[in-house]
């Protein structure tokens, strides 16, 4: 059985491998560019989570990105689009504060896309990353998500339990809940994994 790993630290190289997998899932207007991507996470990083296979390649990632107030907003307003994100719109995390995050861009390479054990570590590594801000004391006040995807929506609706917020004008779907049902939902997924 081949060796899955959590990771959380990258290089430009690496933001371009999960850029290229997004290519799979995503219109080109609504990809950001992985230089842009390093950005974010040279600003904070703990905005990106990845799964390594045993050639230690990115097979899948997801970014969790905590947003200025006003840019999470935008977001779920359908004034931006998450490729307009740019590095002074998303925040340090600081212990004892309060974060509205954005769930962008899960994928997972094509070769991989129905491997359980895959969703699941990626899963595995959003828990942890969870955790570690909980015993931060930070407070999530809300999370949103931009579904792409018929997969997408469904881990929108069915796994973390968000609501349909609006159809967006980059043919995708913005989901939202508030951060104690996502902590219901976590707690829910943990028991589960």
């Amino acid at each position: 059985m081949e060796e899955l790993k959590i990771d959380y630290k990258f290089n430009l190289e690496d933001f371009k491998v999960m850029e290229n997998i997004e290519h799979s899932y995503f219109p080109n207007d609504n990809i950001t560019p992985a230089e842009e991507v390093l950005k974010w996470y040279e600003k904070n990083s703990l905005t990106c989570i990845g799964v390594r296979n045993s050639n230690n390649e990115v097979i899948a990632s997801v970014n969790i990105l905590p947003l200025k107030e006003q840019t999470f907003y935008d977001i779920y307003d359908n004034k931006m689009n998450e490729a307009d994100v740019v590095s002074s719109q998303i925040e340090k995390y600081e212990n004892s504060k309060e974060y509205y995050l954005y769930l962008s861009s899960i994928s997972i390479n094509q070769n991989y896309r129905n491997n359980y054990r895959v969703i699941t570590t990626l899963l595995k590594g959003c828990i942890d990353l969870y955790k570690l801000l909980t015993n931060r004391n930070i407070t999530i006040i809300k999370i949103m998500a931009d579904a792409s995807t018929e997969h997408g929506e469904k881990v929108c609706k069915k796994l973390l339990k968000m609501d349909f917020i609006r159809d967006t004008s980059h043919n995708s779907k913005i989901y939202c809940v508030d951060g104690n049902d996502f902590l219901e939902s976590i707690n829910r997924i943990m028991k589960l994994i």
